[in-house]
């Protein structure tokens, strides 16, 4: 087939310091080139892909003489791929669903895949273009709206290449992500202290780390390590004992799991969103109604093999299995 992937605009598409929803296309490009398809990547400049690339821009949002307006760069990209619809048998858009609107326009059928909780906007898009074909990143992700036409469920994926098995468990926590209320890093430090282990924050900062979690780093408890990707993210993934993830507000899928999960790195979460969906009790994890209830379930987490947890991951996670899964559904669009 040949392929269209228009990738959202925060990040260049690359391997590494992208943002996940760039990670996955670069990862679903990569795959589909490998399979035999010919696939073409409408990104910024500067993306570092294995198939053709198409820069609408000479960079992410704001740089490189890029447009300050992330919402206009995005419409910029997808207008691009647009212009190009008739090249391709199938277009996938990872931009939001800003592509709906524009589905008349293209001479080819369009995909679209949501990569956030949908908002009231997003089920309004859904709700008037209700013959539009969009796939979920997890069954909690549009399972407050049963109105809508069912998405097929795709989960993310991990390169098990660039996050290798650790057997041997660390002896520290690790929180890793954005510092907001939401994710739950107050949690993790008072998870760490009642499970008595050295707990390790890693995460770009932010006004809410200056401020609420910054005094609580001691350098001995709770040390911060910055901001981590590439092969330092996978070497502090792997080194954890368990990774936590307390979060208090539900999201959609949560791909930082995985990768844990793919190191051998067992998760301790709490039960929200598509937390239950991701983990396997008793195999790859725990999770509970309340982080209150963690502290207790990071010492059973310990108790599990690693490599059991590698070998879930890569069954549930793997990019061949997200590639496969996407040429399914590409397939029946194409012949609708």
């Amino acid at each position: 087939m040949r392929i269209a992937q228009i990738s959202t605009m925060a990040t260049p598409v690359a391997p590494t310091h992208s943002g996940s929803v760039e990670t996955t296309v670069w990862l679903l490009s990569r795959e589909l080139t490998r399979l035999g398809h010919d696939v073409t990547v409408f990104g910024a400049a500067g993306s570092e892909v294995s198939c053709r690339l198409v820069a609408t821009l000479p960079g992410a949002y704001g740089r490189n003489g890029s447009p300050d307006d992330w919402h206009l760069c995005e419409w910029i990209n997808l207008s691009g791929a647009l212009s190009r619809s008739g090249d391709f048998d199938l277009l996938h858009s990872h931009a939001y669903l800003w592509g709906l609107p524009l589905e008349p326009l293209s001479r080819s059928p369009m995909l679209h895949t949501l990569h956030i909780q949908p908002s009231a906007d997003e089920v309004r898009l859904r709700t008037m273009w209700p013959d539009a074909r969009v796939t979920s990143i997890s069954h909690y992700q549009w399972s407050a709206f049963p109105q809508l036409p069912p998405a097929p469920v795709i989960y993310h994926a991990v390169d098990r290449d660039r996050f290798p098995l650790v057997e041997k468990q660390g002896d520290y926590l690790l929180f890793l992500g954005r510092f907001t209320p939401g994710k739950g890093p107050l949690a993790a430090i008072e998870i760490a202290r009642q499970a008595g282990m050295r707990l390790i924050l890693a995460g770009p900062r932010n006004t809410y780390y200056e401020e609420i979690i910054a005094p609580l780093v001691d350098g001995v408890c709770v040390e911060y390590a910055g901001s981590i990707t590439g092969e330092a993210r996978a070497a502090l993934l792997g080194g954890a004992a368990v990774l936590l993830y307390p979060i208090v507000e539900p999201e959609p899928f949560g791909l930082v799991m995985p990768e844990a999960m793919m190191c051998g790195t067992p998760v301790v979460a709490t039960g929200l969103g598509a937390v239950p969906e991701i983990v396997d009790e008793n195999i790859t994890g725990f999770y509970a109604h309340s982080p209150r209830e963690l502290p207790e379930l990071v010492h059973k987490a310990r108790l599990l093999d690693r490599r059991l947890v590698r070998l879930k991951a890569e069954e549930r996670f793997s990019v061949e299995r997200m590639a496969v899964e996407y040429l399914r559904v590409y397939e029946e669009v194409a012949k609708s």
